[in-house]
């Protein structure tokens, strides 16, 4: 058997401020298993058994080590140092990457679906770079020196992960200096000059950030 040409990057080093936990969101616990491991369980699924690696940060490398030696996908996954930015974090993924492909994704973001996955896998064919986005239903204000403006929300998607990426491509991208205006792994590319291909993603594919999405992931991996 010829080996999978993805690695799945999948930075778990962040702290999660937002959700007023006593620990990372990535790790709180649905069904008896932290998120991180229902993330990874779905992209082993819909990337067809992939390397994984897992920036994660020191304190919690035991905790993470240790849920997956109880589990089927521990042999897949390599863990390395996360960074004090998520920049740090894939920079130091990048090293132990050797497929033609990579994606990066949220460890947060349980949800993407197979036909997202399809999607992106079948651009990559003909892009460097392809992400998954999403229209804006919400209407939308610019910020402004005097306040705010109302803004055509059709200008504008909503962007998600998993990010795909011809792995030369991405490295190239993190050889450039960090910059806070690269918020995601498209941004990083972007700079490069390297155009960005939009596919459509799946509306239940959120970022869990908030203690609302928590709630409403719980329901939705209680009821699987």
């Amino acid at each position: 058997l010829g080996m999978n040409p993805w690695t799945l990057i999948v930075p778990s080093g962040g702290i999660g401020s937002r959700m007023g936990a006593e620990r990372p969101k990535q790790y709180l616990e649905i069904n008896g298993q932290p998120i991180l491991l229902h993330t990874l369980r779905v992209l082993d699924e819909y990337f067809d058994n992939p390397v994984f690696i897992v920036p994660v940060a020191n304190e919690w490398r035991d905790y993470v080590q240790k849920t997956l030696e109880n589990h089927p996908l521990g042999g897949k996954a390599v863990l390395v140092s996360g960074g004090k930015e998520r920049y740090d974090s894939v920079k130091n993924a990048l090293s132990s990457l050797n497929t033609p492909w990579v994606a990066v994704h949220d460890a947060v973001r349980p949800f993407v679906n197979r036909v997202t996955v399809e999607r992106l896998k079948e651009a990559l064919s003909n892009y460097q770079a392809a992400i998954p986005v999403f229209e804006l239903k919400e209407s939308i204000r610019k910020r402004t020196q005097e306040g705010t403006l109302a803004a055509n929300r059709s200008a504008f998607v909503s962007v998600q992960t998993p990010q795909c990426f011809h792995s030369e491509v991405l490295k190239a991208a993190y050889e450039q200096s960090f910059d806070e205006a690269l918020t995601d792994d498209a941004s990083v590319v972007e700079r490069l000059g390297v155009s960005i291909h939009c596919v459509f993603g799946n509306e239940e594919n959120i970022k869990i950030t908030t203690p609302t999405e928590l709630i409403v992931a719980t329901h939705r991996l209680e009821h699987r």
